[in-house]
């Protein structure tokens, strides 16, 4: 049973608004300047056969299907193609067939051998046509510009393939072709600047180029032929023709050359690093085939052209990327020397935007910002660097039109038209960034770019007619960022993440052991001011014995003595009692509880106020109720009340006021004596004392108060003049909690 109908998976209504998906490798028909015949592999029966057999064999369709392809071609040139793909995935042989000199092309399409036929209706001189060949290779490869390359190659493709317009197509990072390089008849109006826009060649046709290399079409105005299969099924007649020499045109492209009055085309793949570099494009303004030998050639060529290009190209970027690599070794050891990274990167010799090809950069770290060459304004900065943060969950972000992602930018593109941004940090704003400023470019497309489609009378969107110079402005857009400028950037990036990676491993460490000492030295001076009681009590005990058994037979001097013996044991009890309770606070786990703040005070004014009579205290009554470890907001609250009373007594009316405000923002006020505020750094040290012996302390007593309350995770602070008292805030974490 022969199948002729097409697969249902192919469209049968085609216009623009469905060409970027048209399954054109699965086409079903082939150019009529060959034929087809796919065998199956397992028992080499034939099983598809192009409508115009008769174009090469003698016989028709229906004979040729369901029989052996021994039938077809002789043994031998079987057994040769099948040799072949023992060592390559595609075969080609020479063969006489039906008296006709005829080149069988052969590939491999999943469980089938696809043998296409093409007549060699051009004889060549083999010695003649490889010495040409070798001229021209040469010829390419002895120009170092890659403009004098491309049109050298055009010219050479041109005078050997003999068509009327020869182009050389690239494309740009969005599928834009610009034609770089020229040759045509001098009657032809000139393409060369010409852009043309991506939909031009839909994202498939790229593919196949890849795939492919090389791709004829012989005659734009005949008819293809049809492949014929033996299944039932229409939609198991999936022949993929993606290596296919004969493979029919799209009826969309076919229109679209057909606008052009091209008769006739060659096209060839250029690639580099994989990826489609651009074409060479041969337009003919009458039908014209080329061999599969010439294809071969001009695939050869044109990796000659694309091989030369990658070697001019990698020359370049080779240099680059050594000037990067050394200028971001010199940012590093800036660094590594200076300790810090704002520093480095922007105070010396080189700075971060000789790393691109940048007119201003920024290094922004924990709230500090350092901006070089041309920039937005730092506020605007902040603003962008928030914004690329909801535009995209990885560390890299760069454009070259940052007003289409970001309208706000509008008002500086000027400066910032690209941008290239890598965060240093997941949770803060931390981040480089590198600007390239907005280039206005004249662009000539062929034809109308905001036309690029026509309805016609049956209301389908077909192509463009109009081909004549389009010229406009493109705004907002950069030059682009280069794989080496971004990857220089990405791996400075790295560096920078190690040096504060080590740096957070240095601090631990560093942290580690003050830990450990600290713990050290709180067990130290617990056990030496323990330790230190019993001599005390000894010493103390004895100048009391002397003073009530012998004092009146001593001199005034040896009178004096002992009584500096007992006040120097005295303060050396009041000091060993603060050390006690400073370094027992460290050791002594937090017991937490919500208690009366207006009791505490009450608790500790029955011990302080017989010390400082004249001294007025007034706690307000309705002091709200603390959260916090009971035992030690004790000595908190001592230690404040007691030097507020201490440094008032001498006043002429002493008052000290104990209140709150803002919501659990305790404080003490005194009228006292005060402080200069300069001091207020070293208020809460130990063994800080900004008074004279005057007045009685250790002090410890503020250092006290103040680890107190870092154990609560709060805040401890003061406000002072000099003759007018003091005010001790503080405001205890745990008390909100």
């Amino acid at each position: 049973m022969i199948n002729n109908s097409p697969s249902k998976l192919y469209p049968t209504s085609l216009d623009l608004t469905n060409c970027d998906k048209e399954p054109i490798h699965i086409i079903g028909k082939i150019q009529n300047h060959g034929v087809l015949i796919a065998c199956r592999i397992d028992d080499k029966v034939v099983s598809r056969v192009s409508e115009n057999s008769l174009f090469i064999f003698d016989k028709s369709p229906e004979k040729i299907l369901e029989s052996n392809i021994n039938q077809v071609i002789t043994e031998d040139v079987l057994t040769d193609i099948l040799v072949q793909f023992q060592k390559k995935t595609t075969a080609y042989k020479e063969a006489v067939i039906n008296n006709k000199n005829v080149t069988i092309i052969a590939h491999q399409s999943n469980q089938e051998y696809i043998l296409e036929f093409e007549i060699n209706t051009i004889t060549l001189d083999p010695l003649a046509y490889q010495i040409r060949l070798s001229e021209i290779v040469s010829e390419i490869n002895s120009i170092s510009n890659l403009e004098e390359r491309c049109d050298q190659a055009a010219l050479l493709i041109k005078e050997y393939f003999e068509y009327d317009r020869v182009m050389i197509y690239q494309f740009d990072d969005k599928w834009n072709g610009s034609i770089i390089a020229e040759q045509r008849e001098q009657h032809l109006e000139s393409w060369l600047g010409l852009q043309y826009p991506a939909s031009d060649i839909p994202q498939q046709a790229r593919k196949l180029f890849l795939k492919q290399g090389v791709r004829i079409i012989n005659d734009v105005s005949s008819k293809p032929e049809n492949i014929l299969s033996l299944q039932k099924d229409a939609d198991t007649n999936l022949l993929d023709l993606s290596k296919s020499e004969l493979r029919a045109v799209s009826p969309i492209h076919i229109e679209y050359l057909s606008n052009m009055n091209v008769g006739a085309t060659l096209t060839a793949a250029i690639v580099y690093n994989d990826t489609l570099w651009g074409l060479i494009a041969c337009h003919h303004y009458s039908p014209k085939y080329i061999n599969y030998y010439q294809r071969l050639s001009c695939k050869f060529l044109t990796q000659i052209l694309a091989t030369s290009i990658q070697l001019s190209n990698t020359d370049t970027i080779l240099e680059k990327v050594q000037k990067s690599s050394f200028i971001r070794n010199k940012l590093i050891d800036q660094i590594n020397v200076k300790k810090n990274i704002i520093e480095g990167l922007s105070n010396y010799d080189y700075k971060i935007n000789d790393l691109v090809d940048a007119t201003g950069a920024v290094v922004s770290i924990d709230n500090e910002m350092v901006t070089m060459g041309n920039c937005p304004s730092k506020e605007n900065i902040l603003n962008l660097i928030r914004h690329i943060r909801k535009l995209t969950n990885d560390d890299l972000y760069h454009t070259t039109n940052l007003v289409n992602d970001y309208p706000g930018s509008a008002a500086y593109k000027d400066i910032a038209s690209g941008v290239l941004c890598l965060f240093i940090s997941k949770t803060k704003d931390d981040a480089l960034l590198w600007f390239k400023p907005e280039i206005i470019q004249t662009v000539h497309w062929a034809g109308n770019p905001d036309k690029r489609t026509f309805v016609d009378e049956n209301q389908r969107i077909s192509p463009r007619k109009s081909f004549e110079k389009w010229t406009t402005q493109q705004i907002g857009t950069s030059k682009i960022w280069r794989d080496h400028e971004i990857s220089a950037a990405v791996e400075l990036h790295k560096n920078i993440l190690n040096i504060i990676i080590e740096k957070y491993e240095e601090v631990k460490n560093l942290n580690d052991k003050l830990k450990i000492a600290y713990d050290e030295l709180e067990s130290f001076s617990y056990s030496v001011s323990h330790d230190l009681r019993a001599p005390l009590r000894g010493i103390d005990g004895f100048a009391h014995i002397i003073k009530e058994e012998y004092y009146e037979s001593l001199d005034d001097f040896a009178k004096s003595s002992i009584q500096t013996i007992i006040s120097s044991v005295d303060k050396m009890n009041l000091l060993i009692d603060d050390i006690l309770e400073y370094s027992g606070l460290g050791r002594k786990p937090m017991q937490s509880r919500t208690f009366s703040m207006i009791k505490v005070i009450e608790e500790l004014l029955v011990t302080l106020q017989p010390i400082y009579p004249k001294v007025k205290v007034e706690p307000n009554t309705e002091l709200p109720d603390i959260y916090g470890d009971r035992s030690i907001i004790i000595l908190l609250i001592k230690n404040l009340l007691e030097n507020a009373m201490k440094y008032s007594s001498k006043e002429m009316a002493p008052l000290v006021e104990i209140g709150c405000k803002d919501n659990h923002t305790y404080f003490v006020k005194d009228n006292g004596i005060g402080f200069d505020m300069k001091h207020q750094g070293k208020i809460f040290g130990v063994f800080n004392r900004l008074v004279n012996q005057e007045y009685k302390g250790s002090g410890i007593g503020l250092a006290i108060a103040k680890r107190v309350v870092e154990k609560h995770k709060g805040k401890i602070w003061v406000e002072s003049k000099i003759g007018e008292g003091s005010i001790f805030y503080f405001k205890l974490a745990t008390n909100e909690n």
